[in-house]
């Protein structure tokens, strides 16, 4: 890939705003949450990623939880 694929002022990946209640990402956390869409993952881990949280934060924050 050239240094900047997606074409993004200064090559942005993500913006979150300073209360740190919205996040913007170019990347797409939802096609890695299971241990298996990974290319690599250290034998006897966890079937989920560390992704999962940011859709478990998001869940327990719009429930009230």
């Amino acid at each position: 890939y050239p240094g900047n694929p997606n074409g993004s002022a200064c090559g942005l990946a993500g913006l979150c705003s300073e209360d740190g209640r919205v996040t913007i990402m170019m990347p797409h956390p939802e096609r890695v949450v299971l241990r298996s869409q990974l290319s690599f993952a250290p034998t006897g881990t966890s079937s989920v990623t560390p992704w999962m949280g940011l859709f478990d934060n998001a869940w327990r924050f719009v429930t009230g939880h």
